[in-house]
């Protein structure tokens, strides 16, 4: 067995925590959480999605279960933009986020959407349609898959919207 000095340990162990706190990152989540696909269009627009991240949240109607949040979106998100809704709010105001937030029950059902998009003129639509068609591939404790897609182009508040969007995230906790 090795024997270690208290200076050595302490040695090593600073040694570590620089090389760990000068790795190099980008403050993106980890691309392998998850991918997108599919388009978002907002008053004739279209966006392609590419990205697709999922965290596990209280339940919405009973807190005692579990809903799973998803948003897909055209660009990477950092942690704190994951984590804000007021900061996605900022980003797609800004033109630099494209997204599309669905909340899924502990059923695997659709119950609230939201948008992040600055082509809307006025407010932004949440909440769902019945019609549109949700297809459930996998929700279980660690990845949700799935599409999503809207019956046909819908209107709120004179803006035109329509989504198809297939993604599969890694659910954080």
């Amino acid at each position: 067995m090795i024997a270690f000095t208290r200076r050595t340990v302490m040695v090593l162990f600073a040694s570590t925590l620089v090389a760990t706190a000068l790795a190099p990152t980008d403050g993106h989540a980890d691309p392998a959480d998850g991918t997108a696909s599919g388009t978002l269009t907002v008053n004739g627009k279209t966006t392609k999605v590419a990205y697709a991240y999922a965290r596990s949240v209280p339940g919405f109607f009973d807190k005692n279960t579990k809903d799973t949040k998803v948003i897909v979106s055209d660009v990477p998100l950092d942690a704190k933009a994951l984590s804000d809704d007021f900061v996605r709010g900022d980003l797609a105001d800004a033109g630099k986020l494209h997204a599309f937030e669905i909340t899924i029950d502990a059923t695997g059902t659709p119950i609230s959407t939201a948008w992040r998009d600055n082509g809307f003129k006025g407010p932004m639509p949440s909440g769902l349609s019945s019609a549109d068609p949700f297809t459930k591939t996998v929700l279980d404790d660690t990845v949700v898959e799935g599409s999503y897609k809207s019956a046909e182009e819908a209107e709120f508040f004179g803006n035109t919207y329509a989504f198809d969007v297939t993604f599969r995230a890694v659910i954080a906790h």
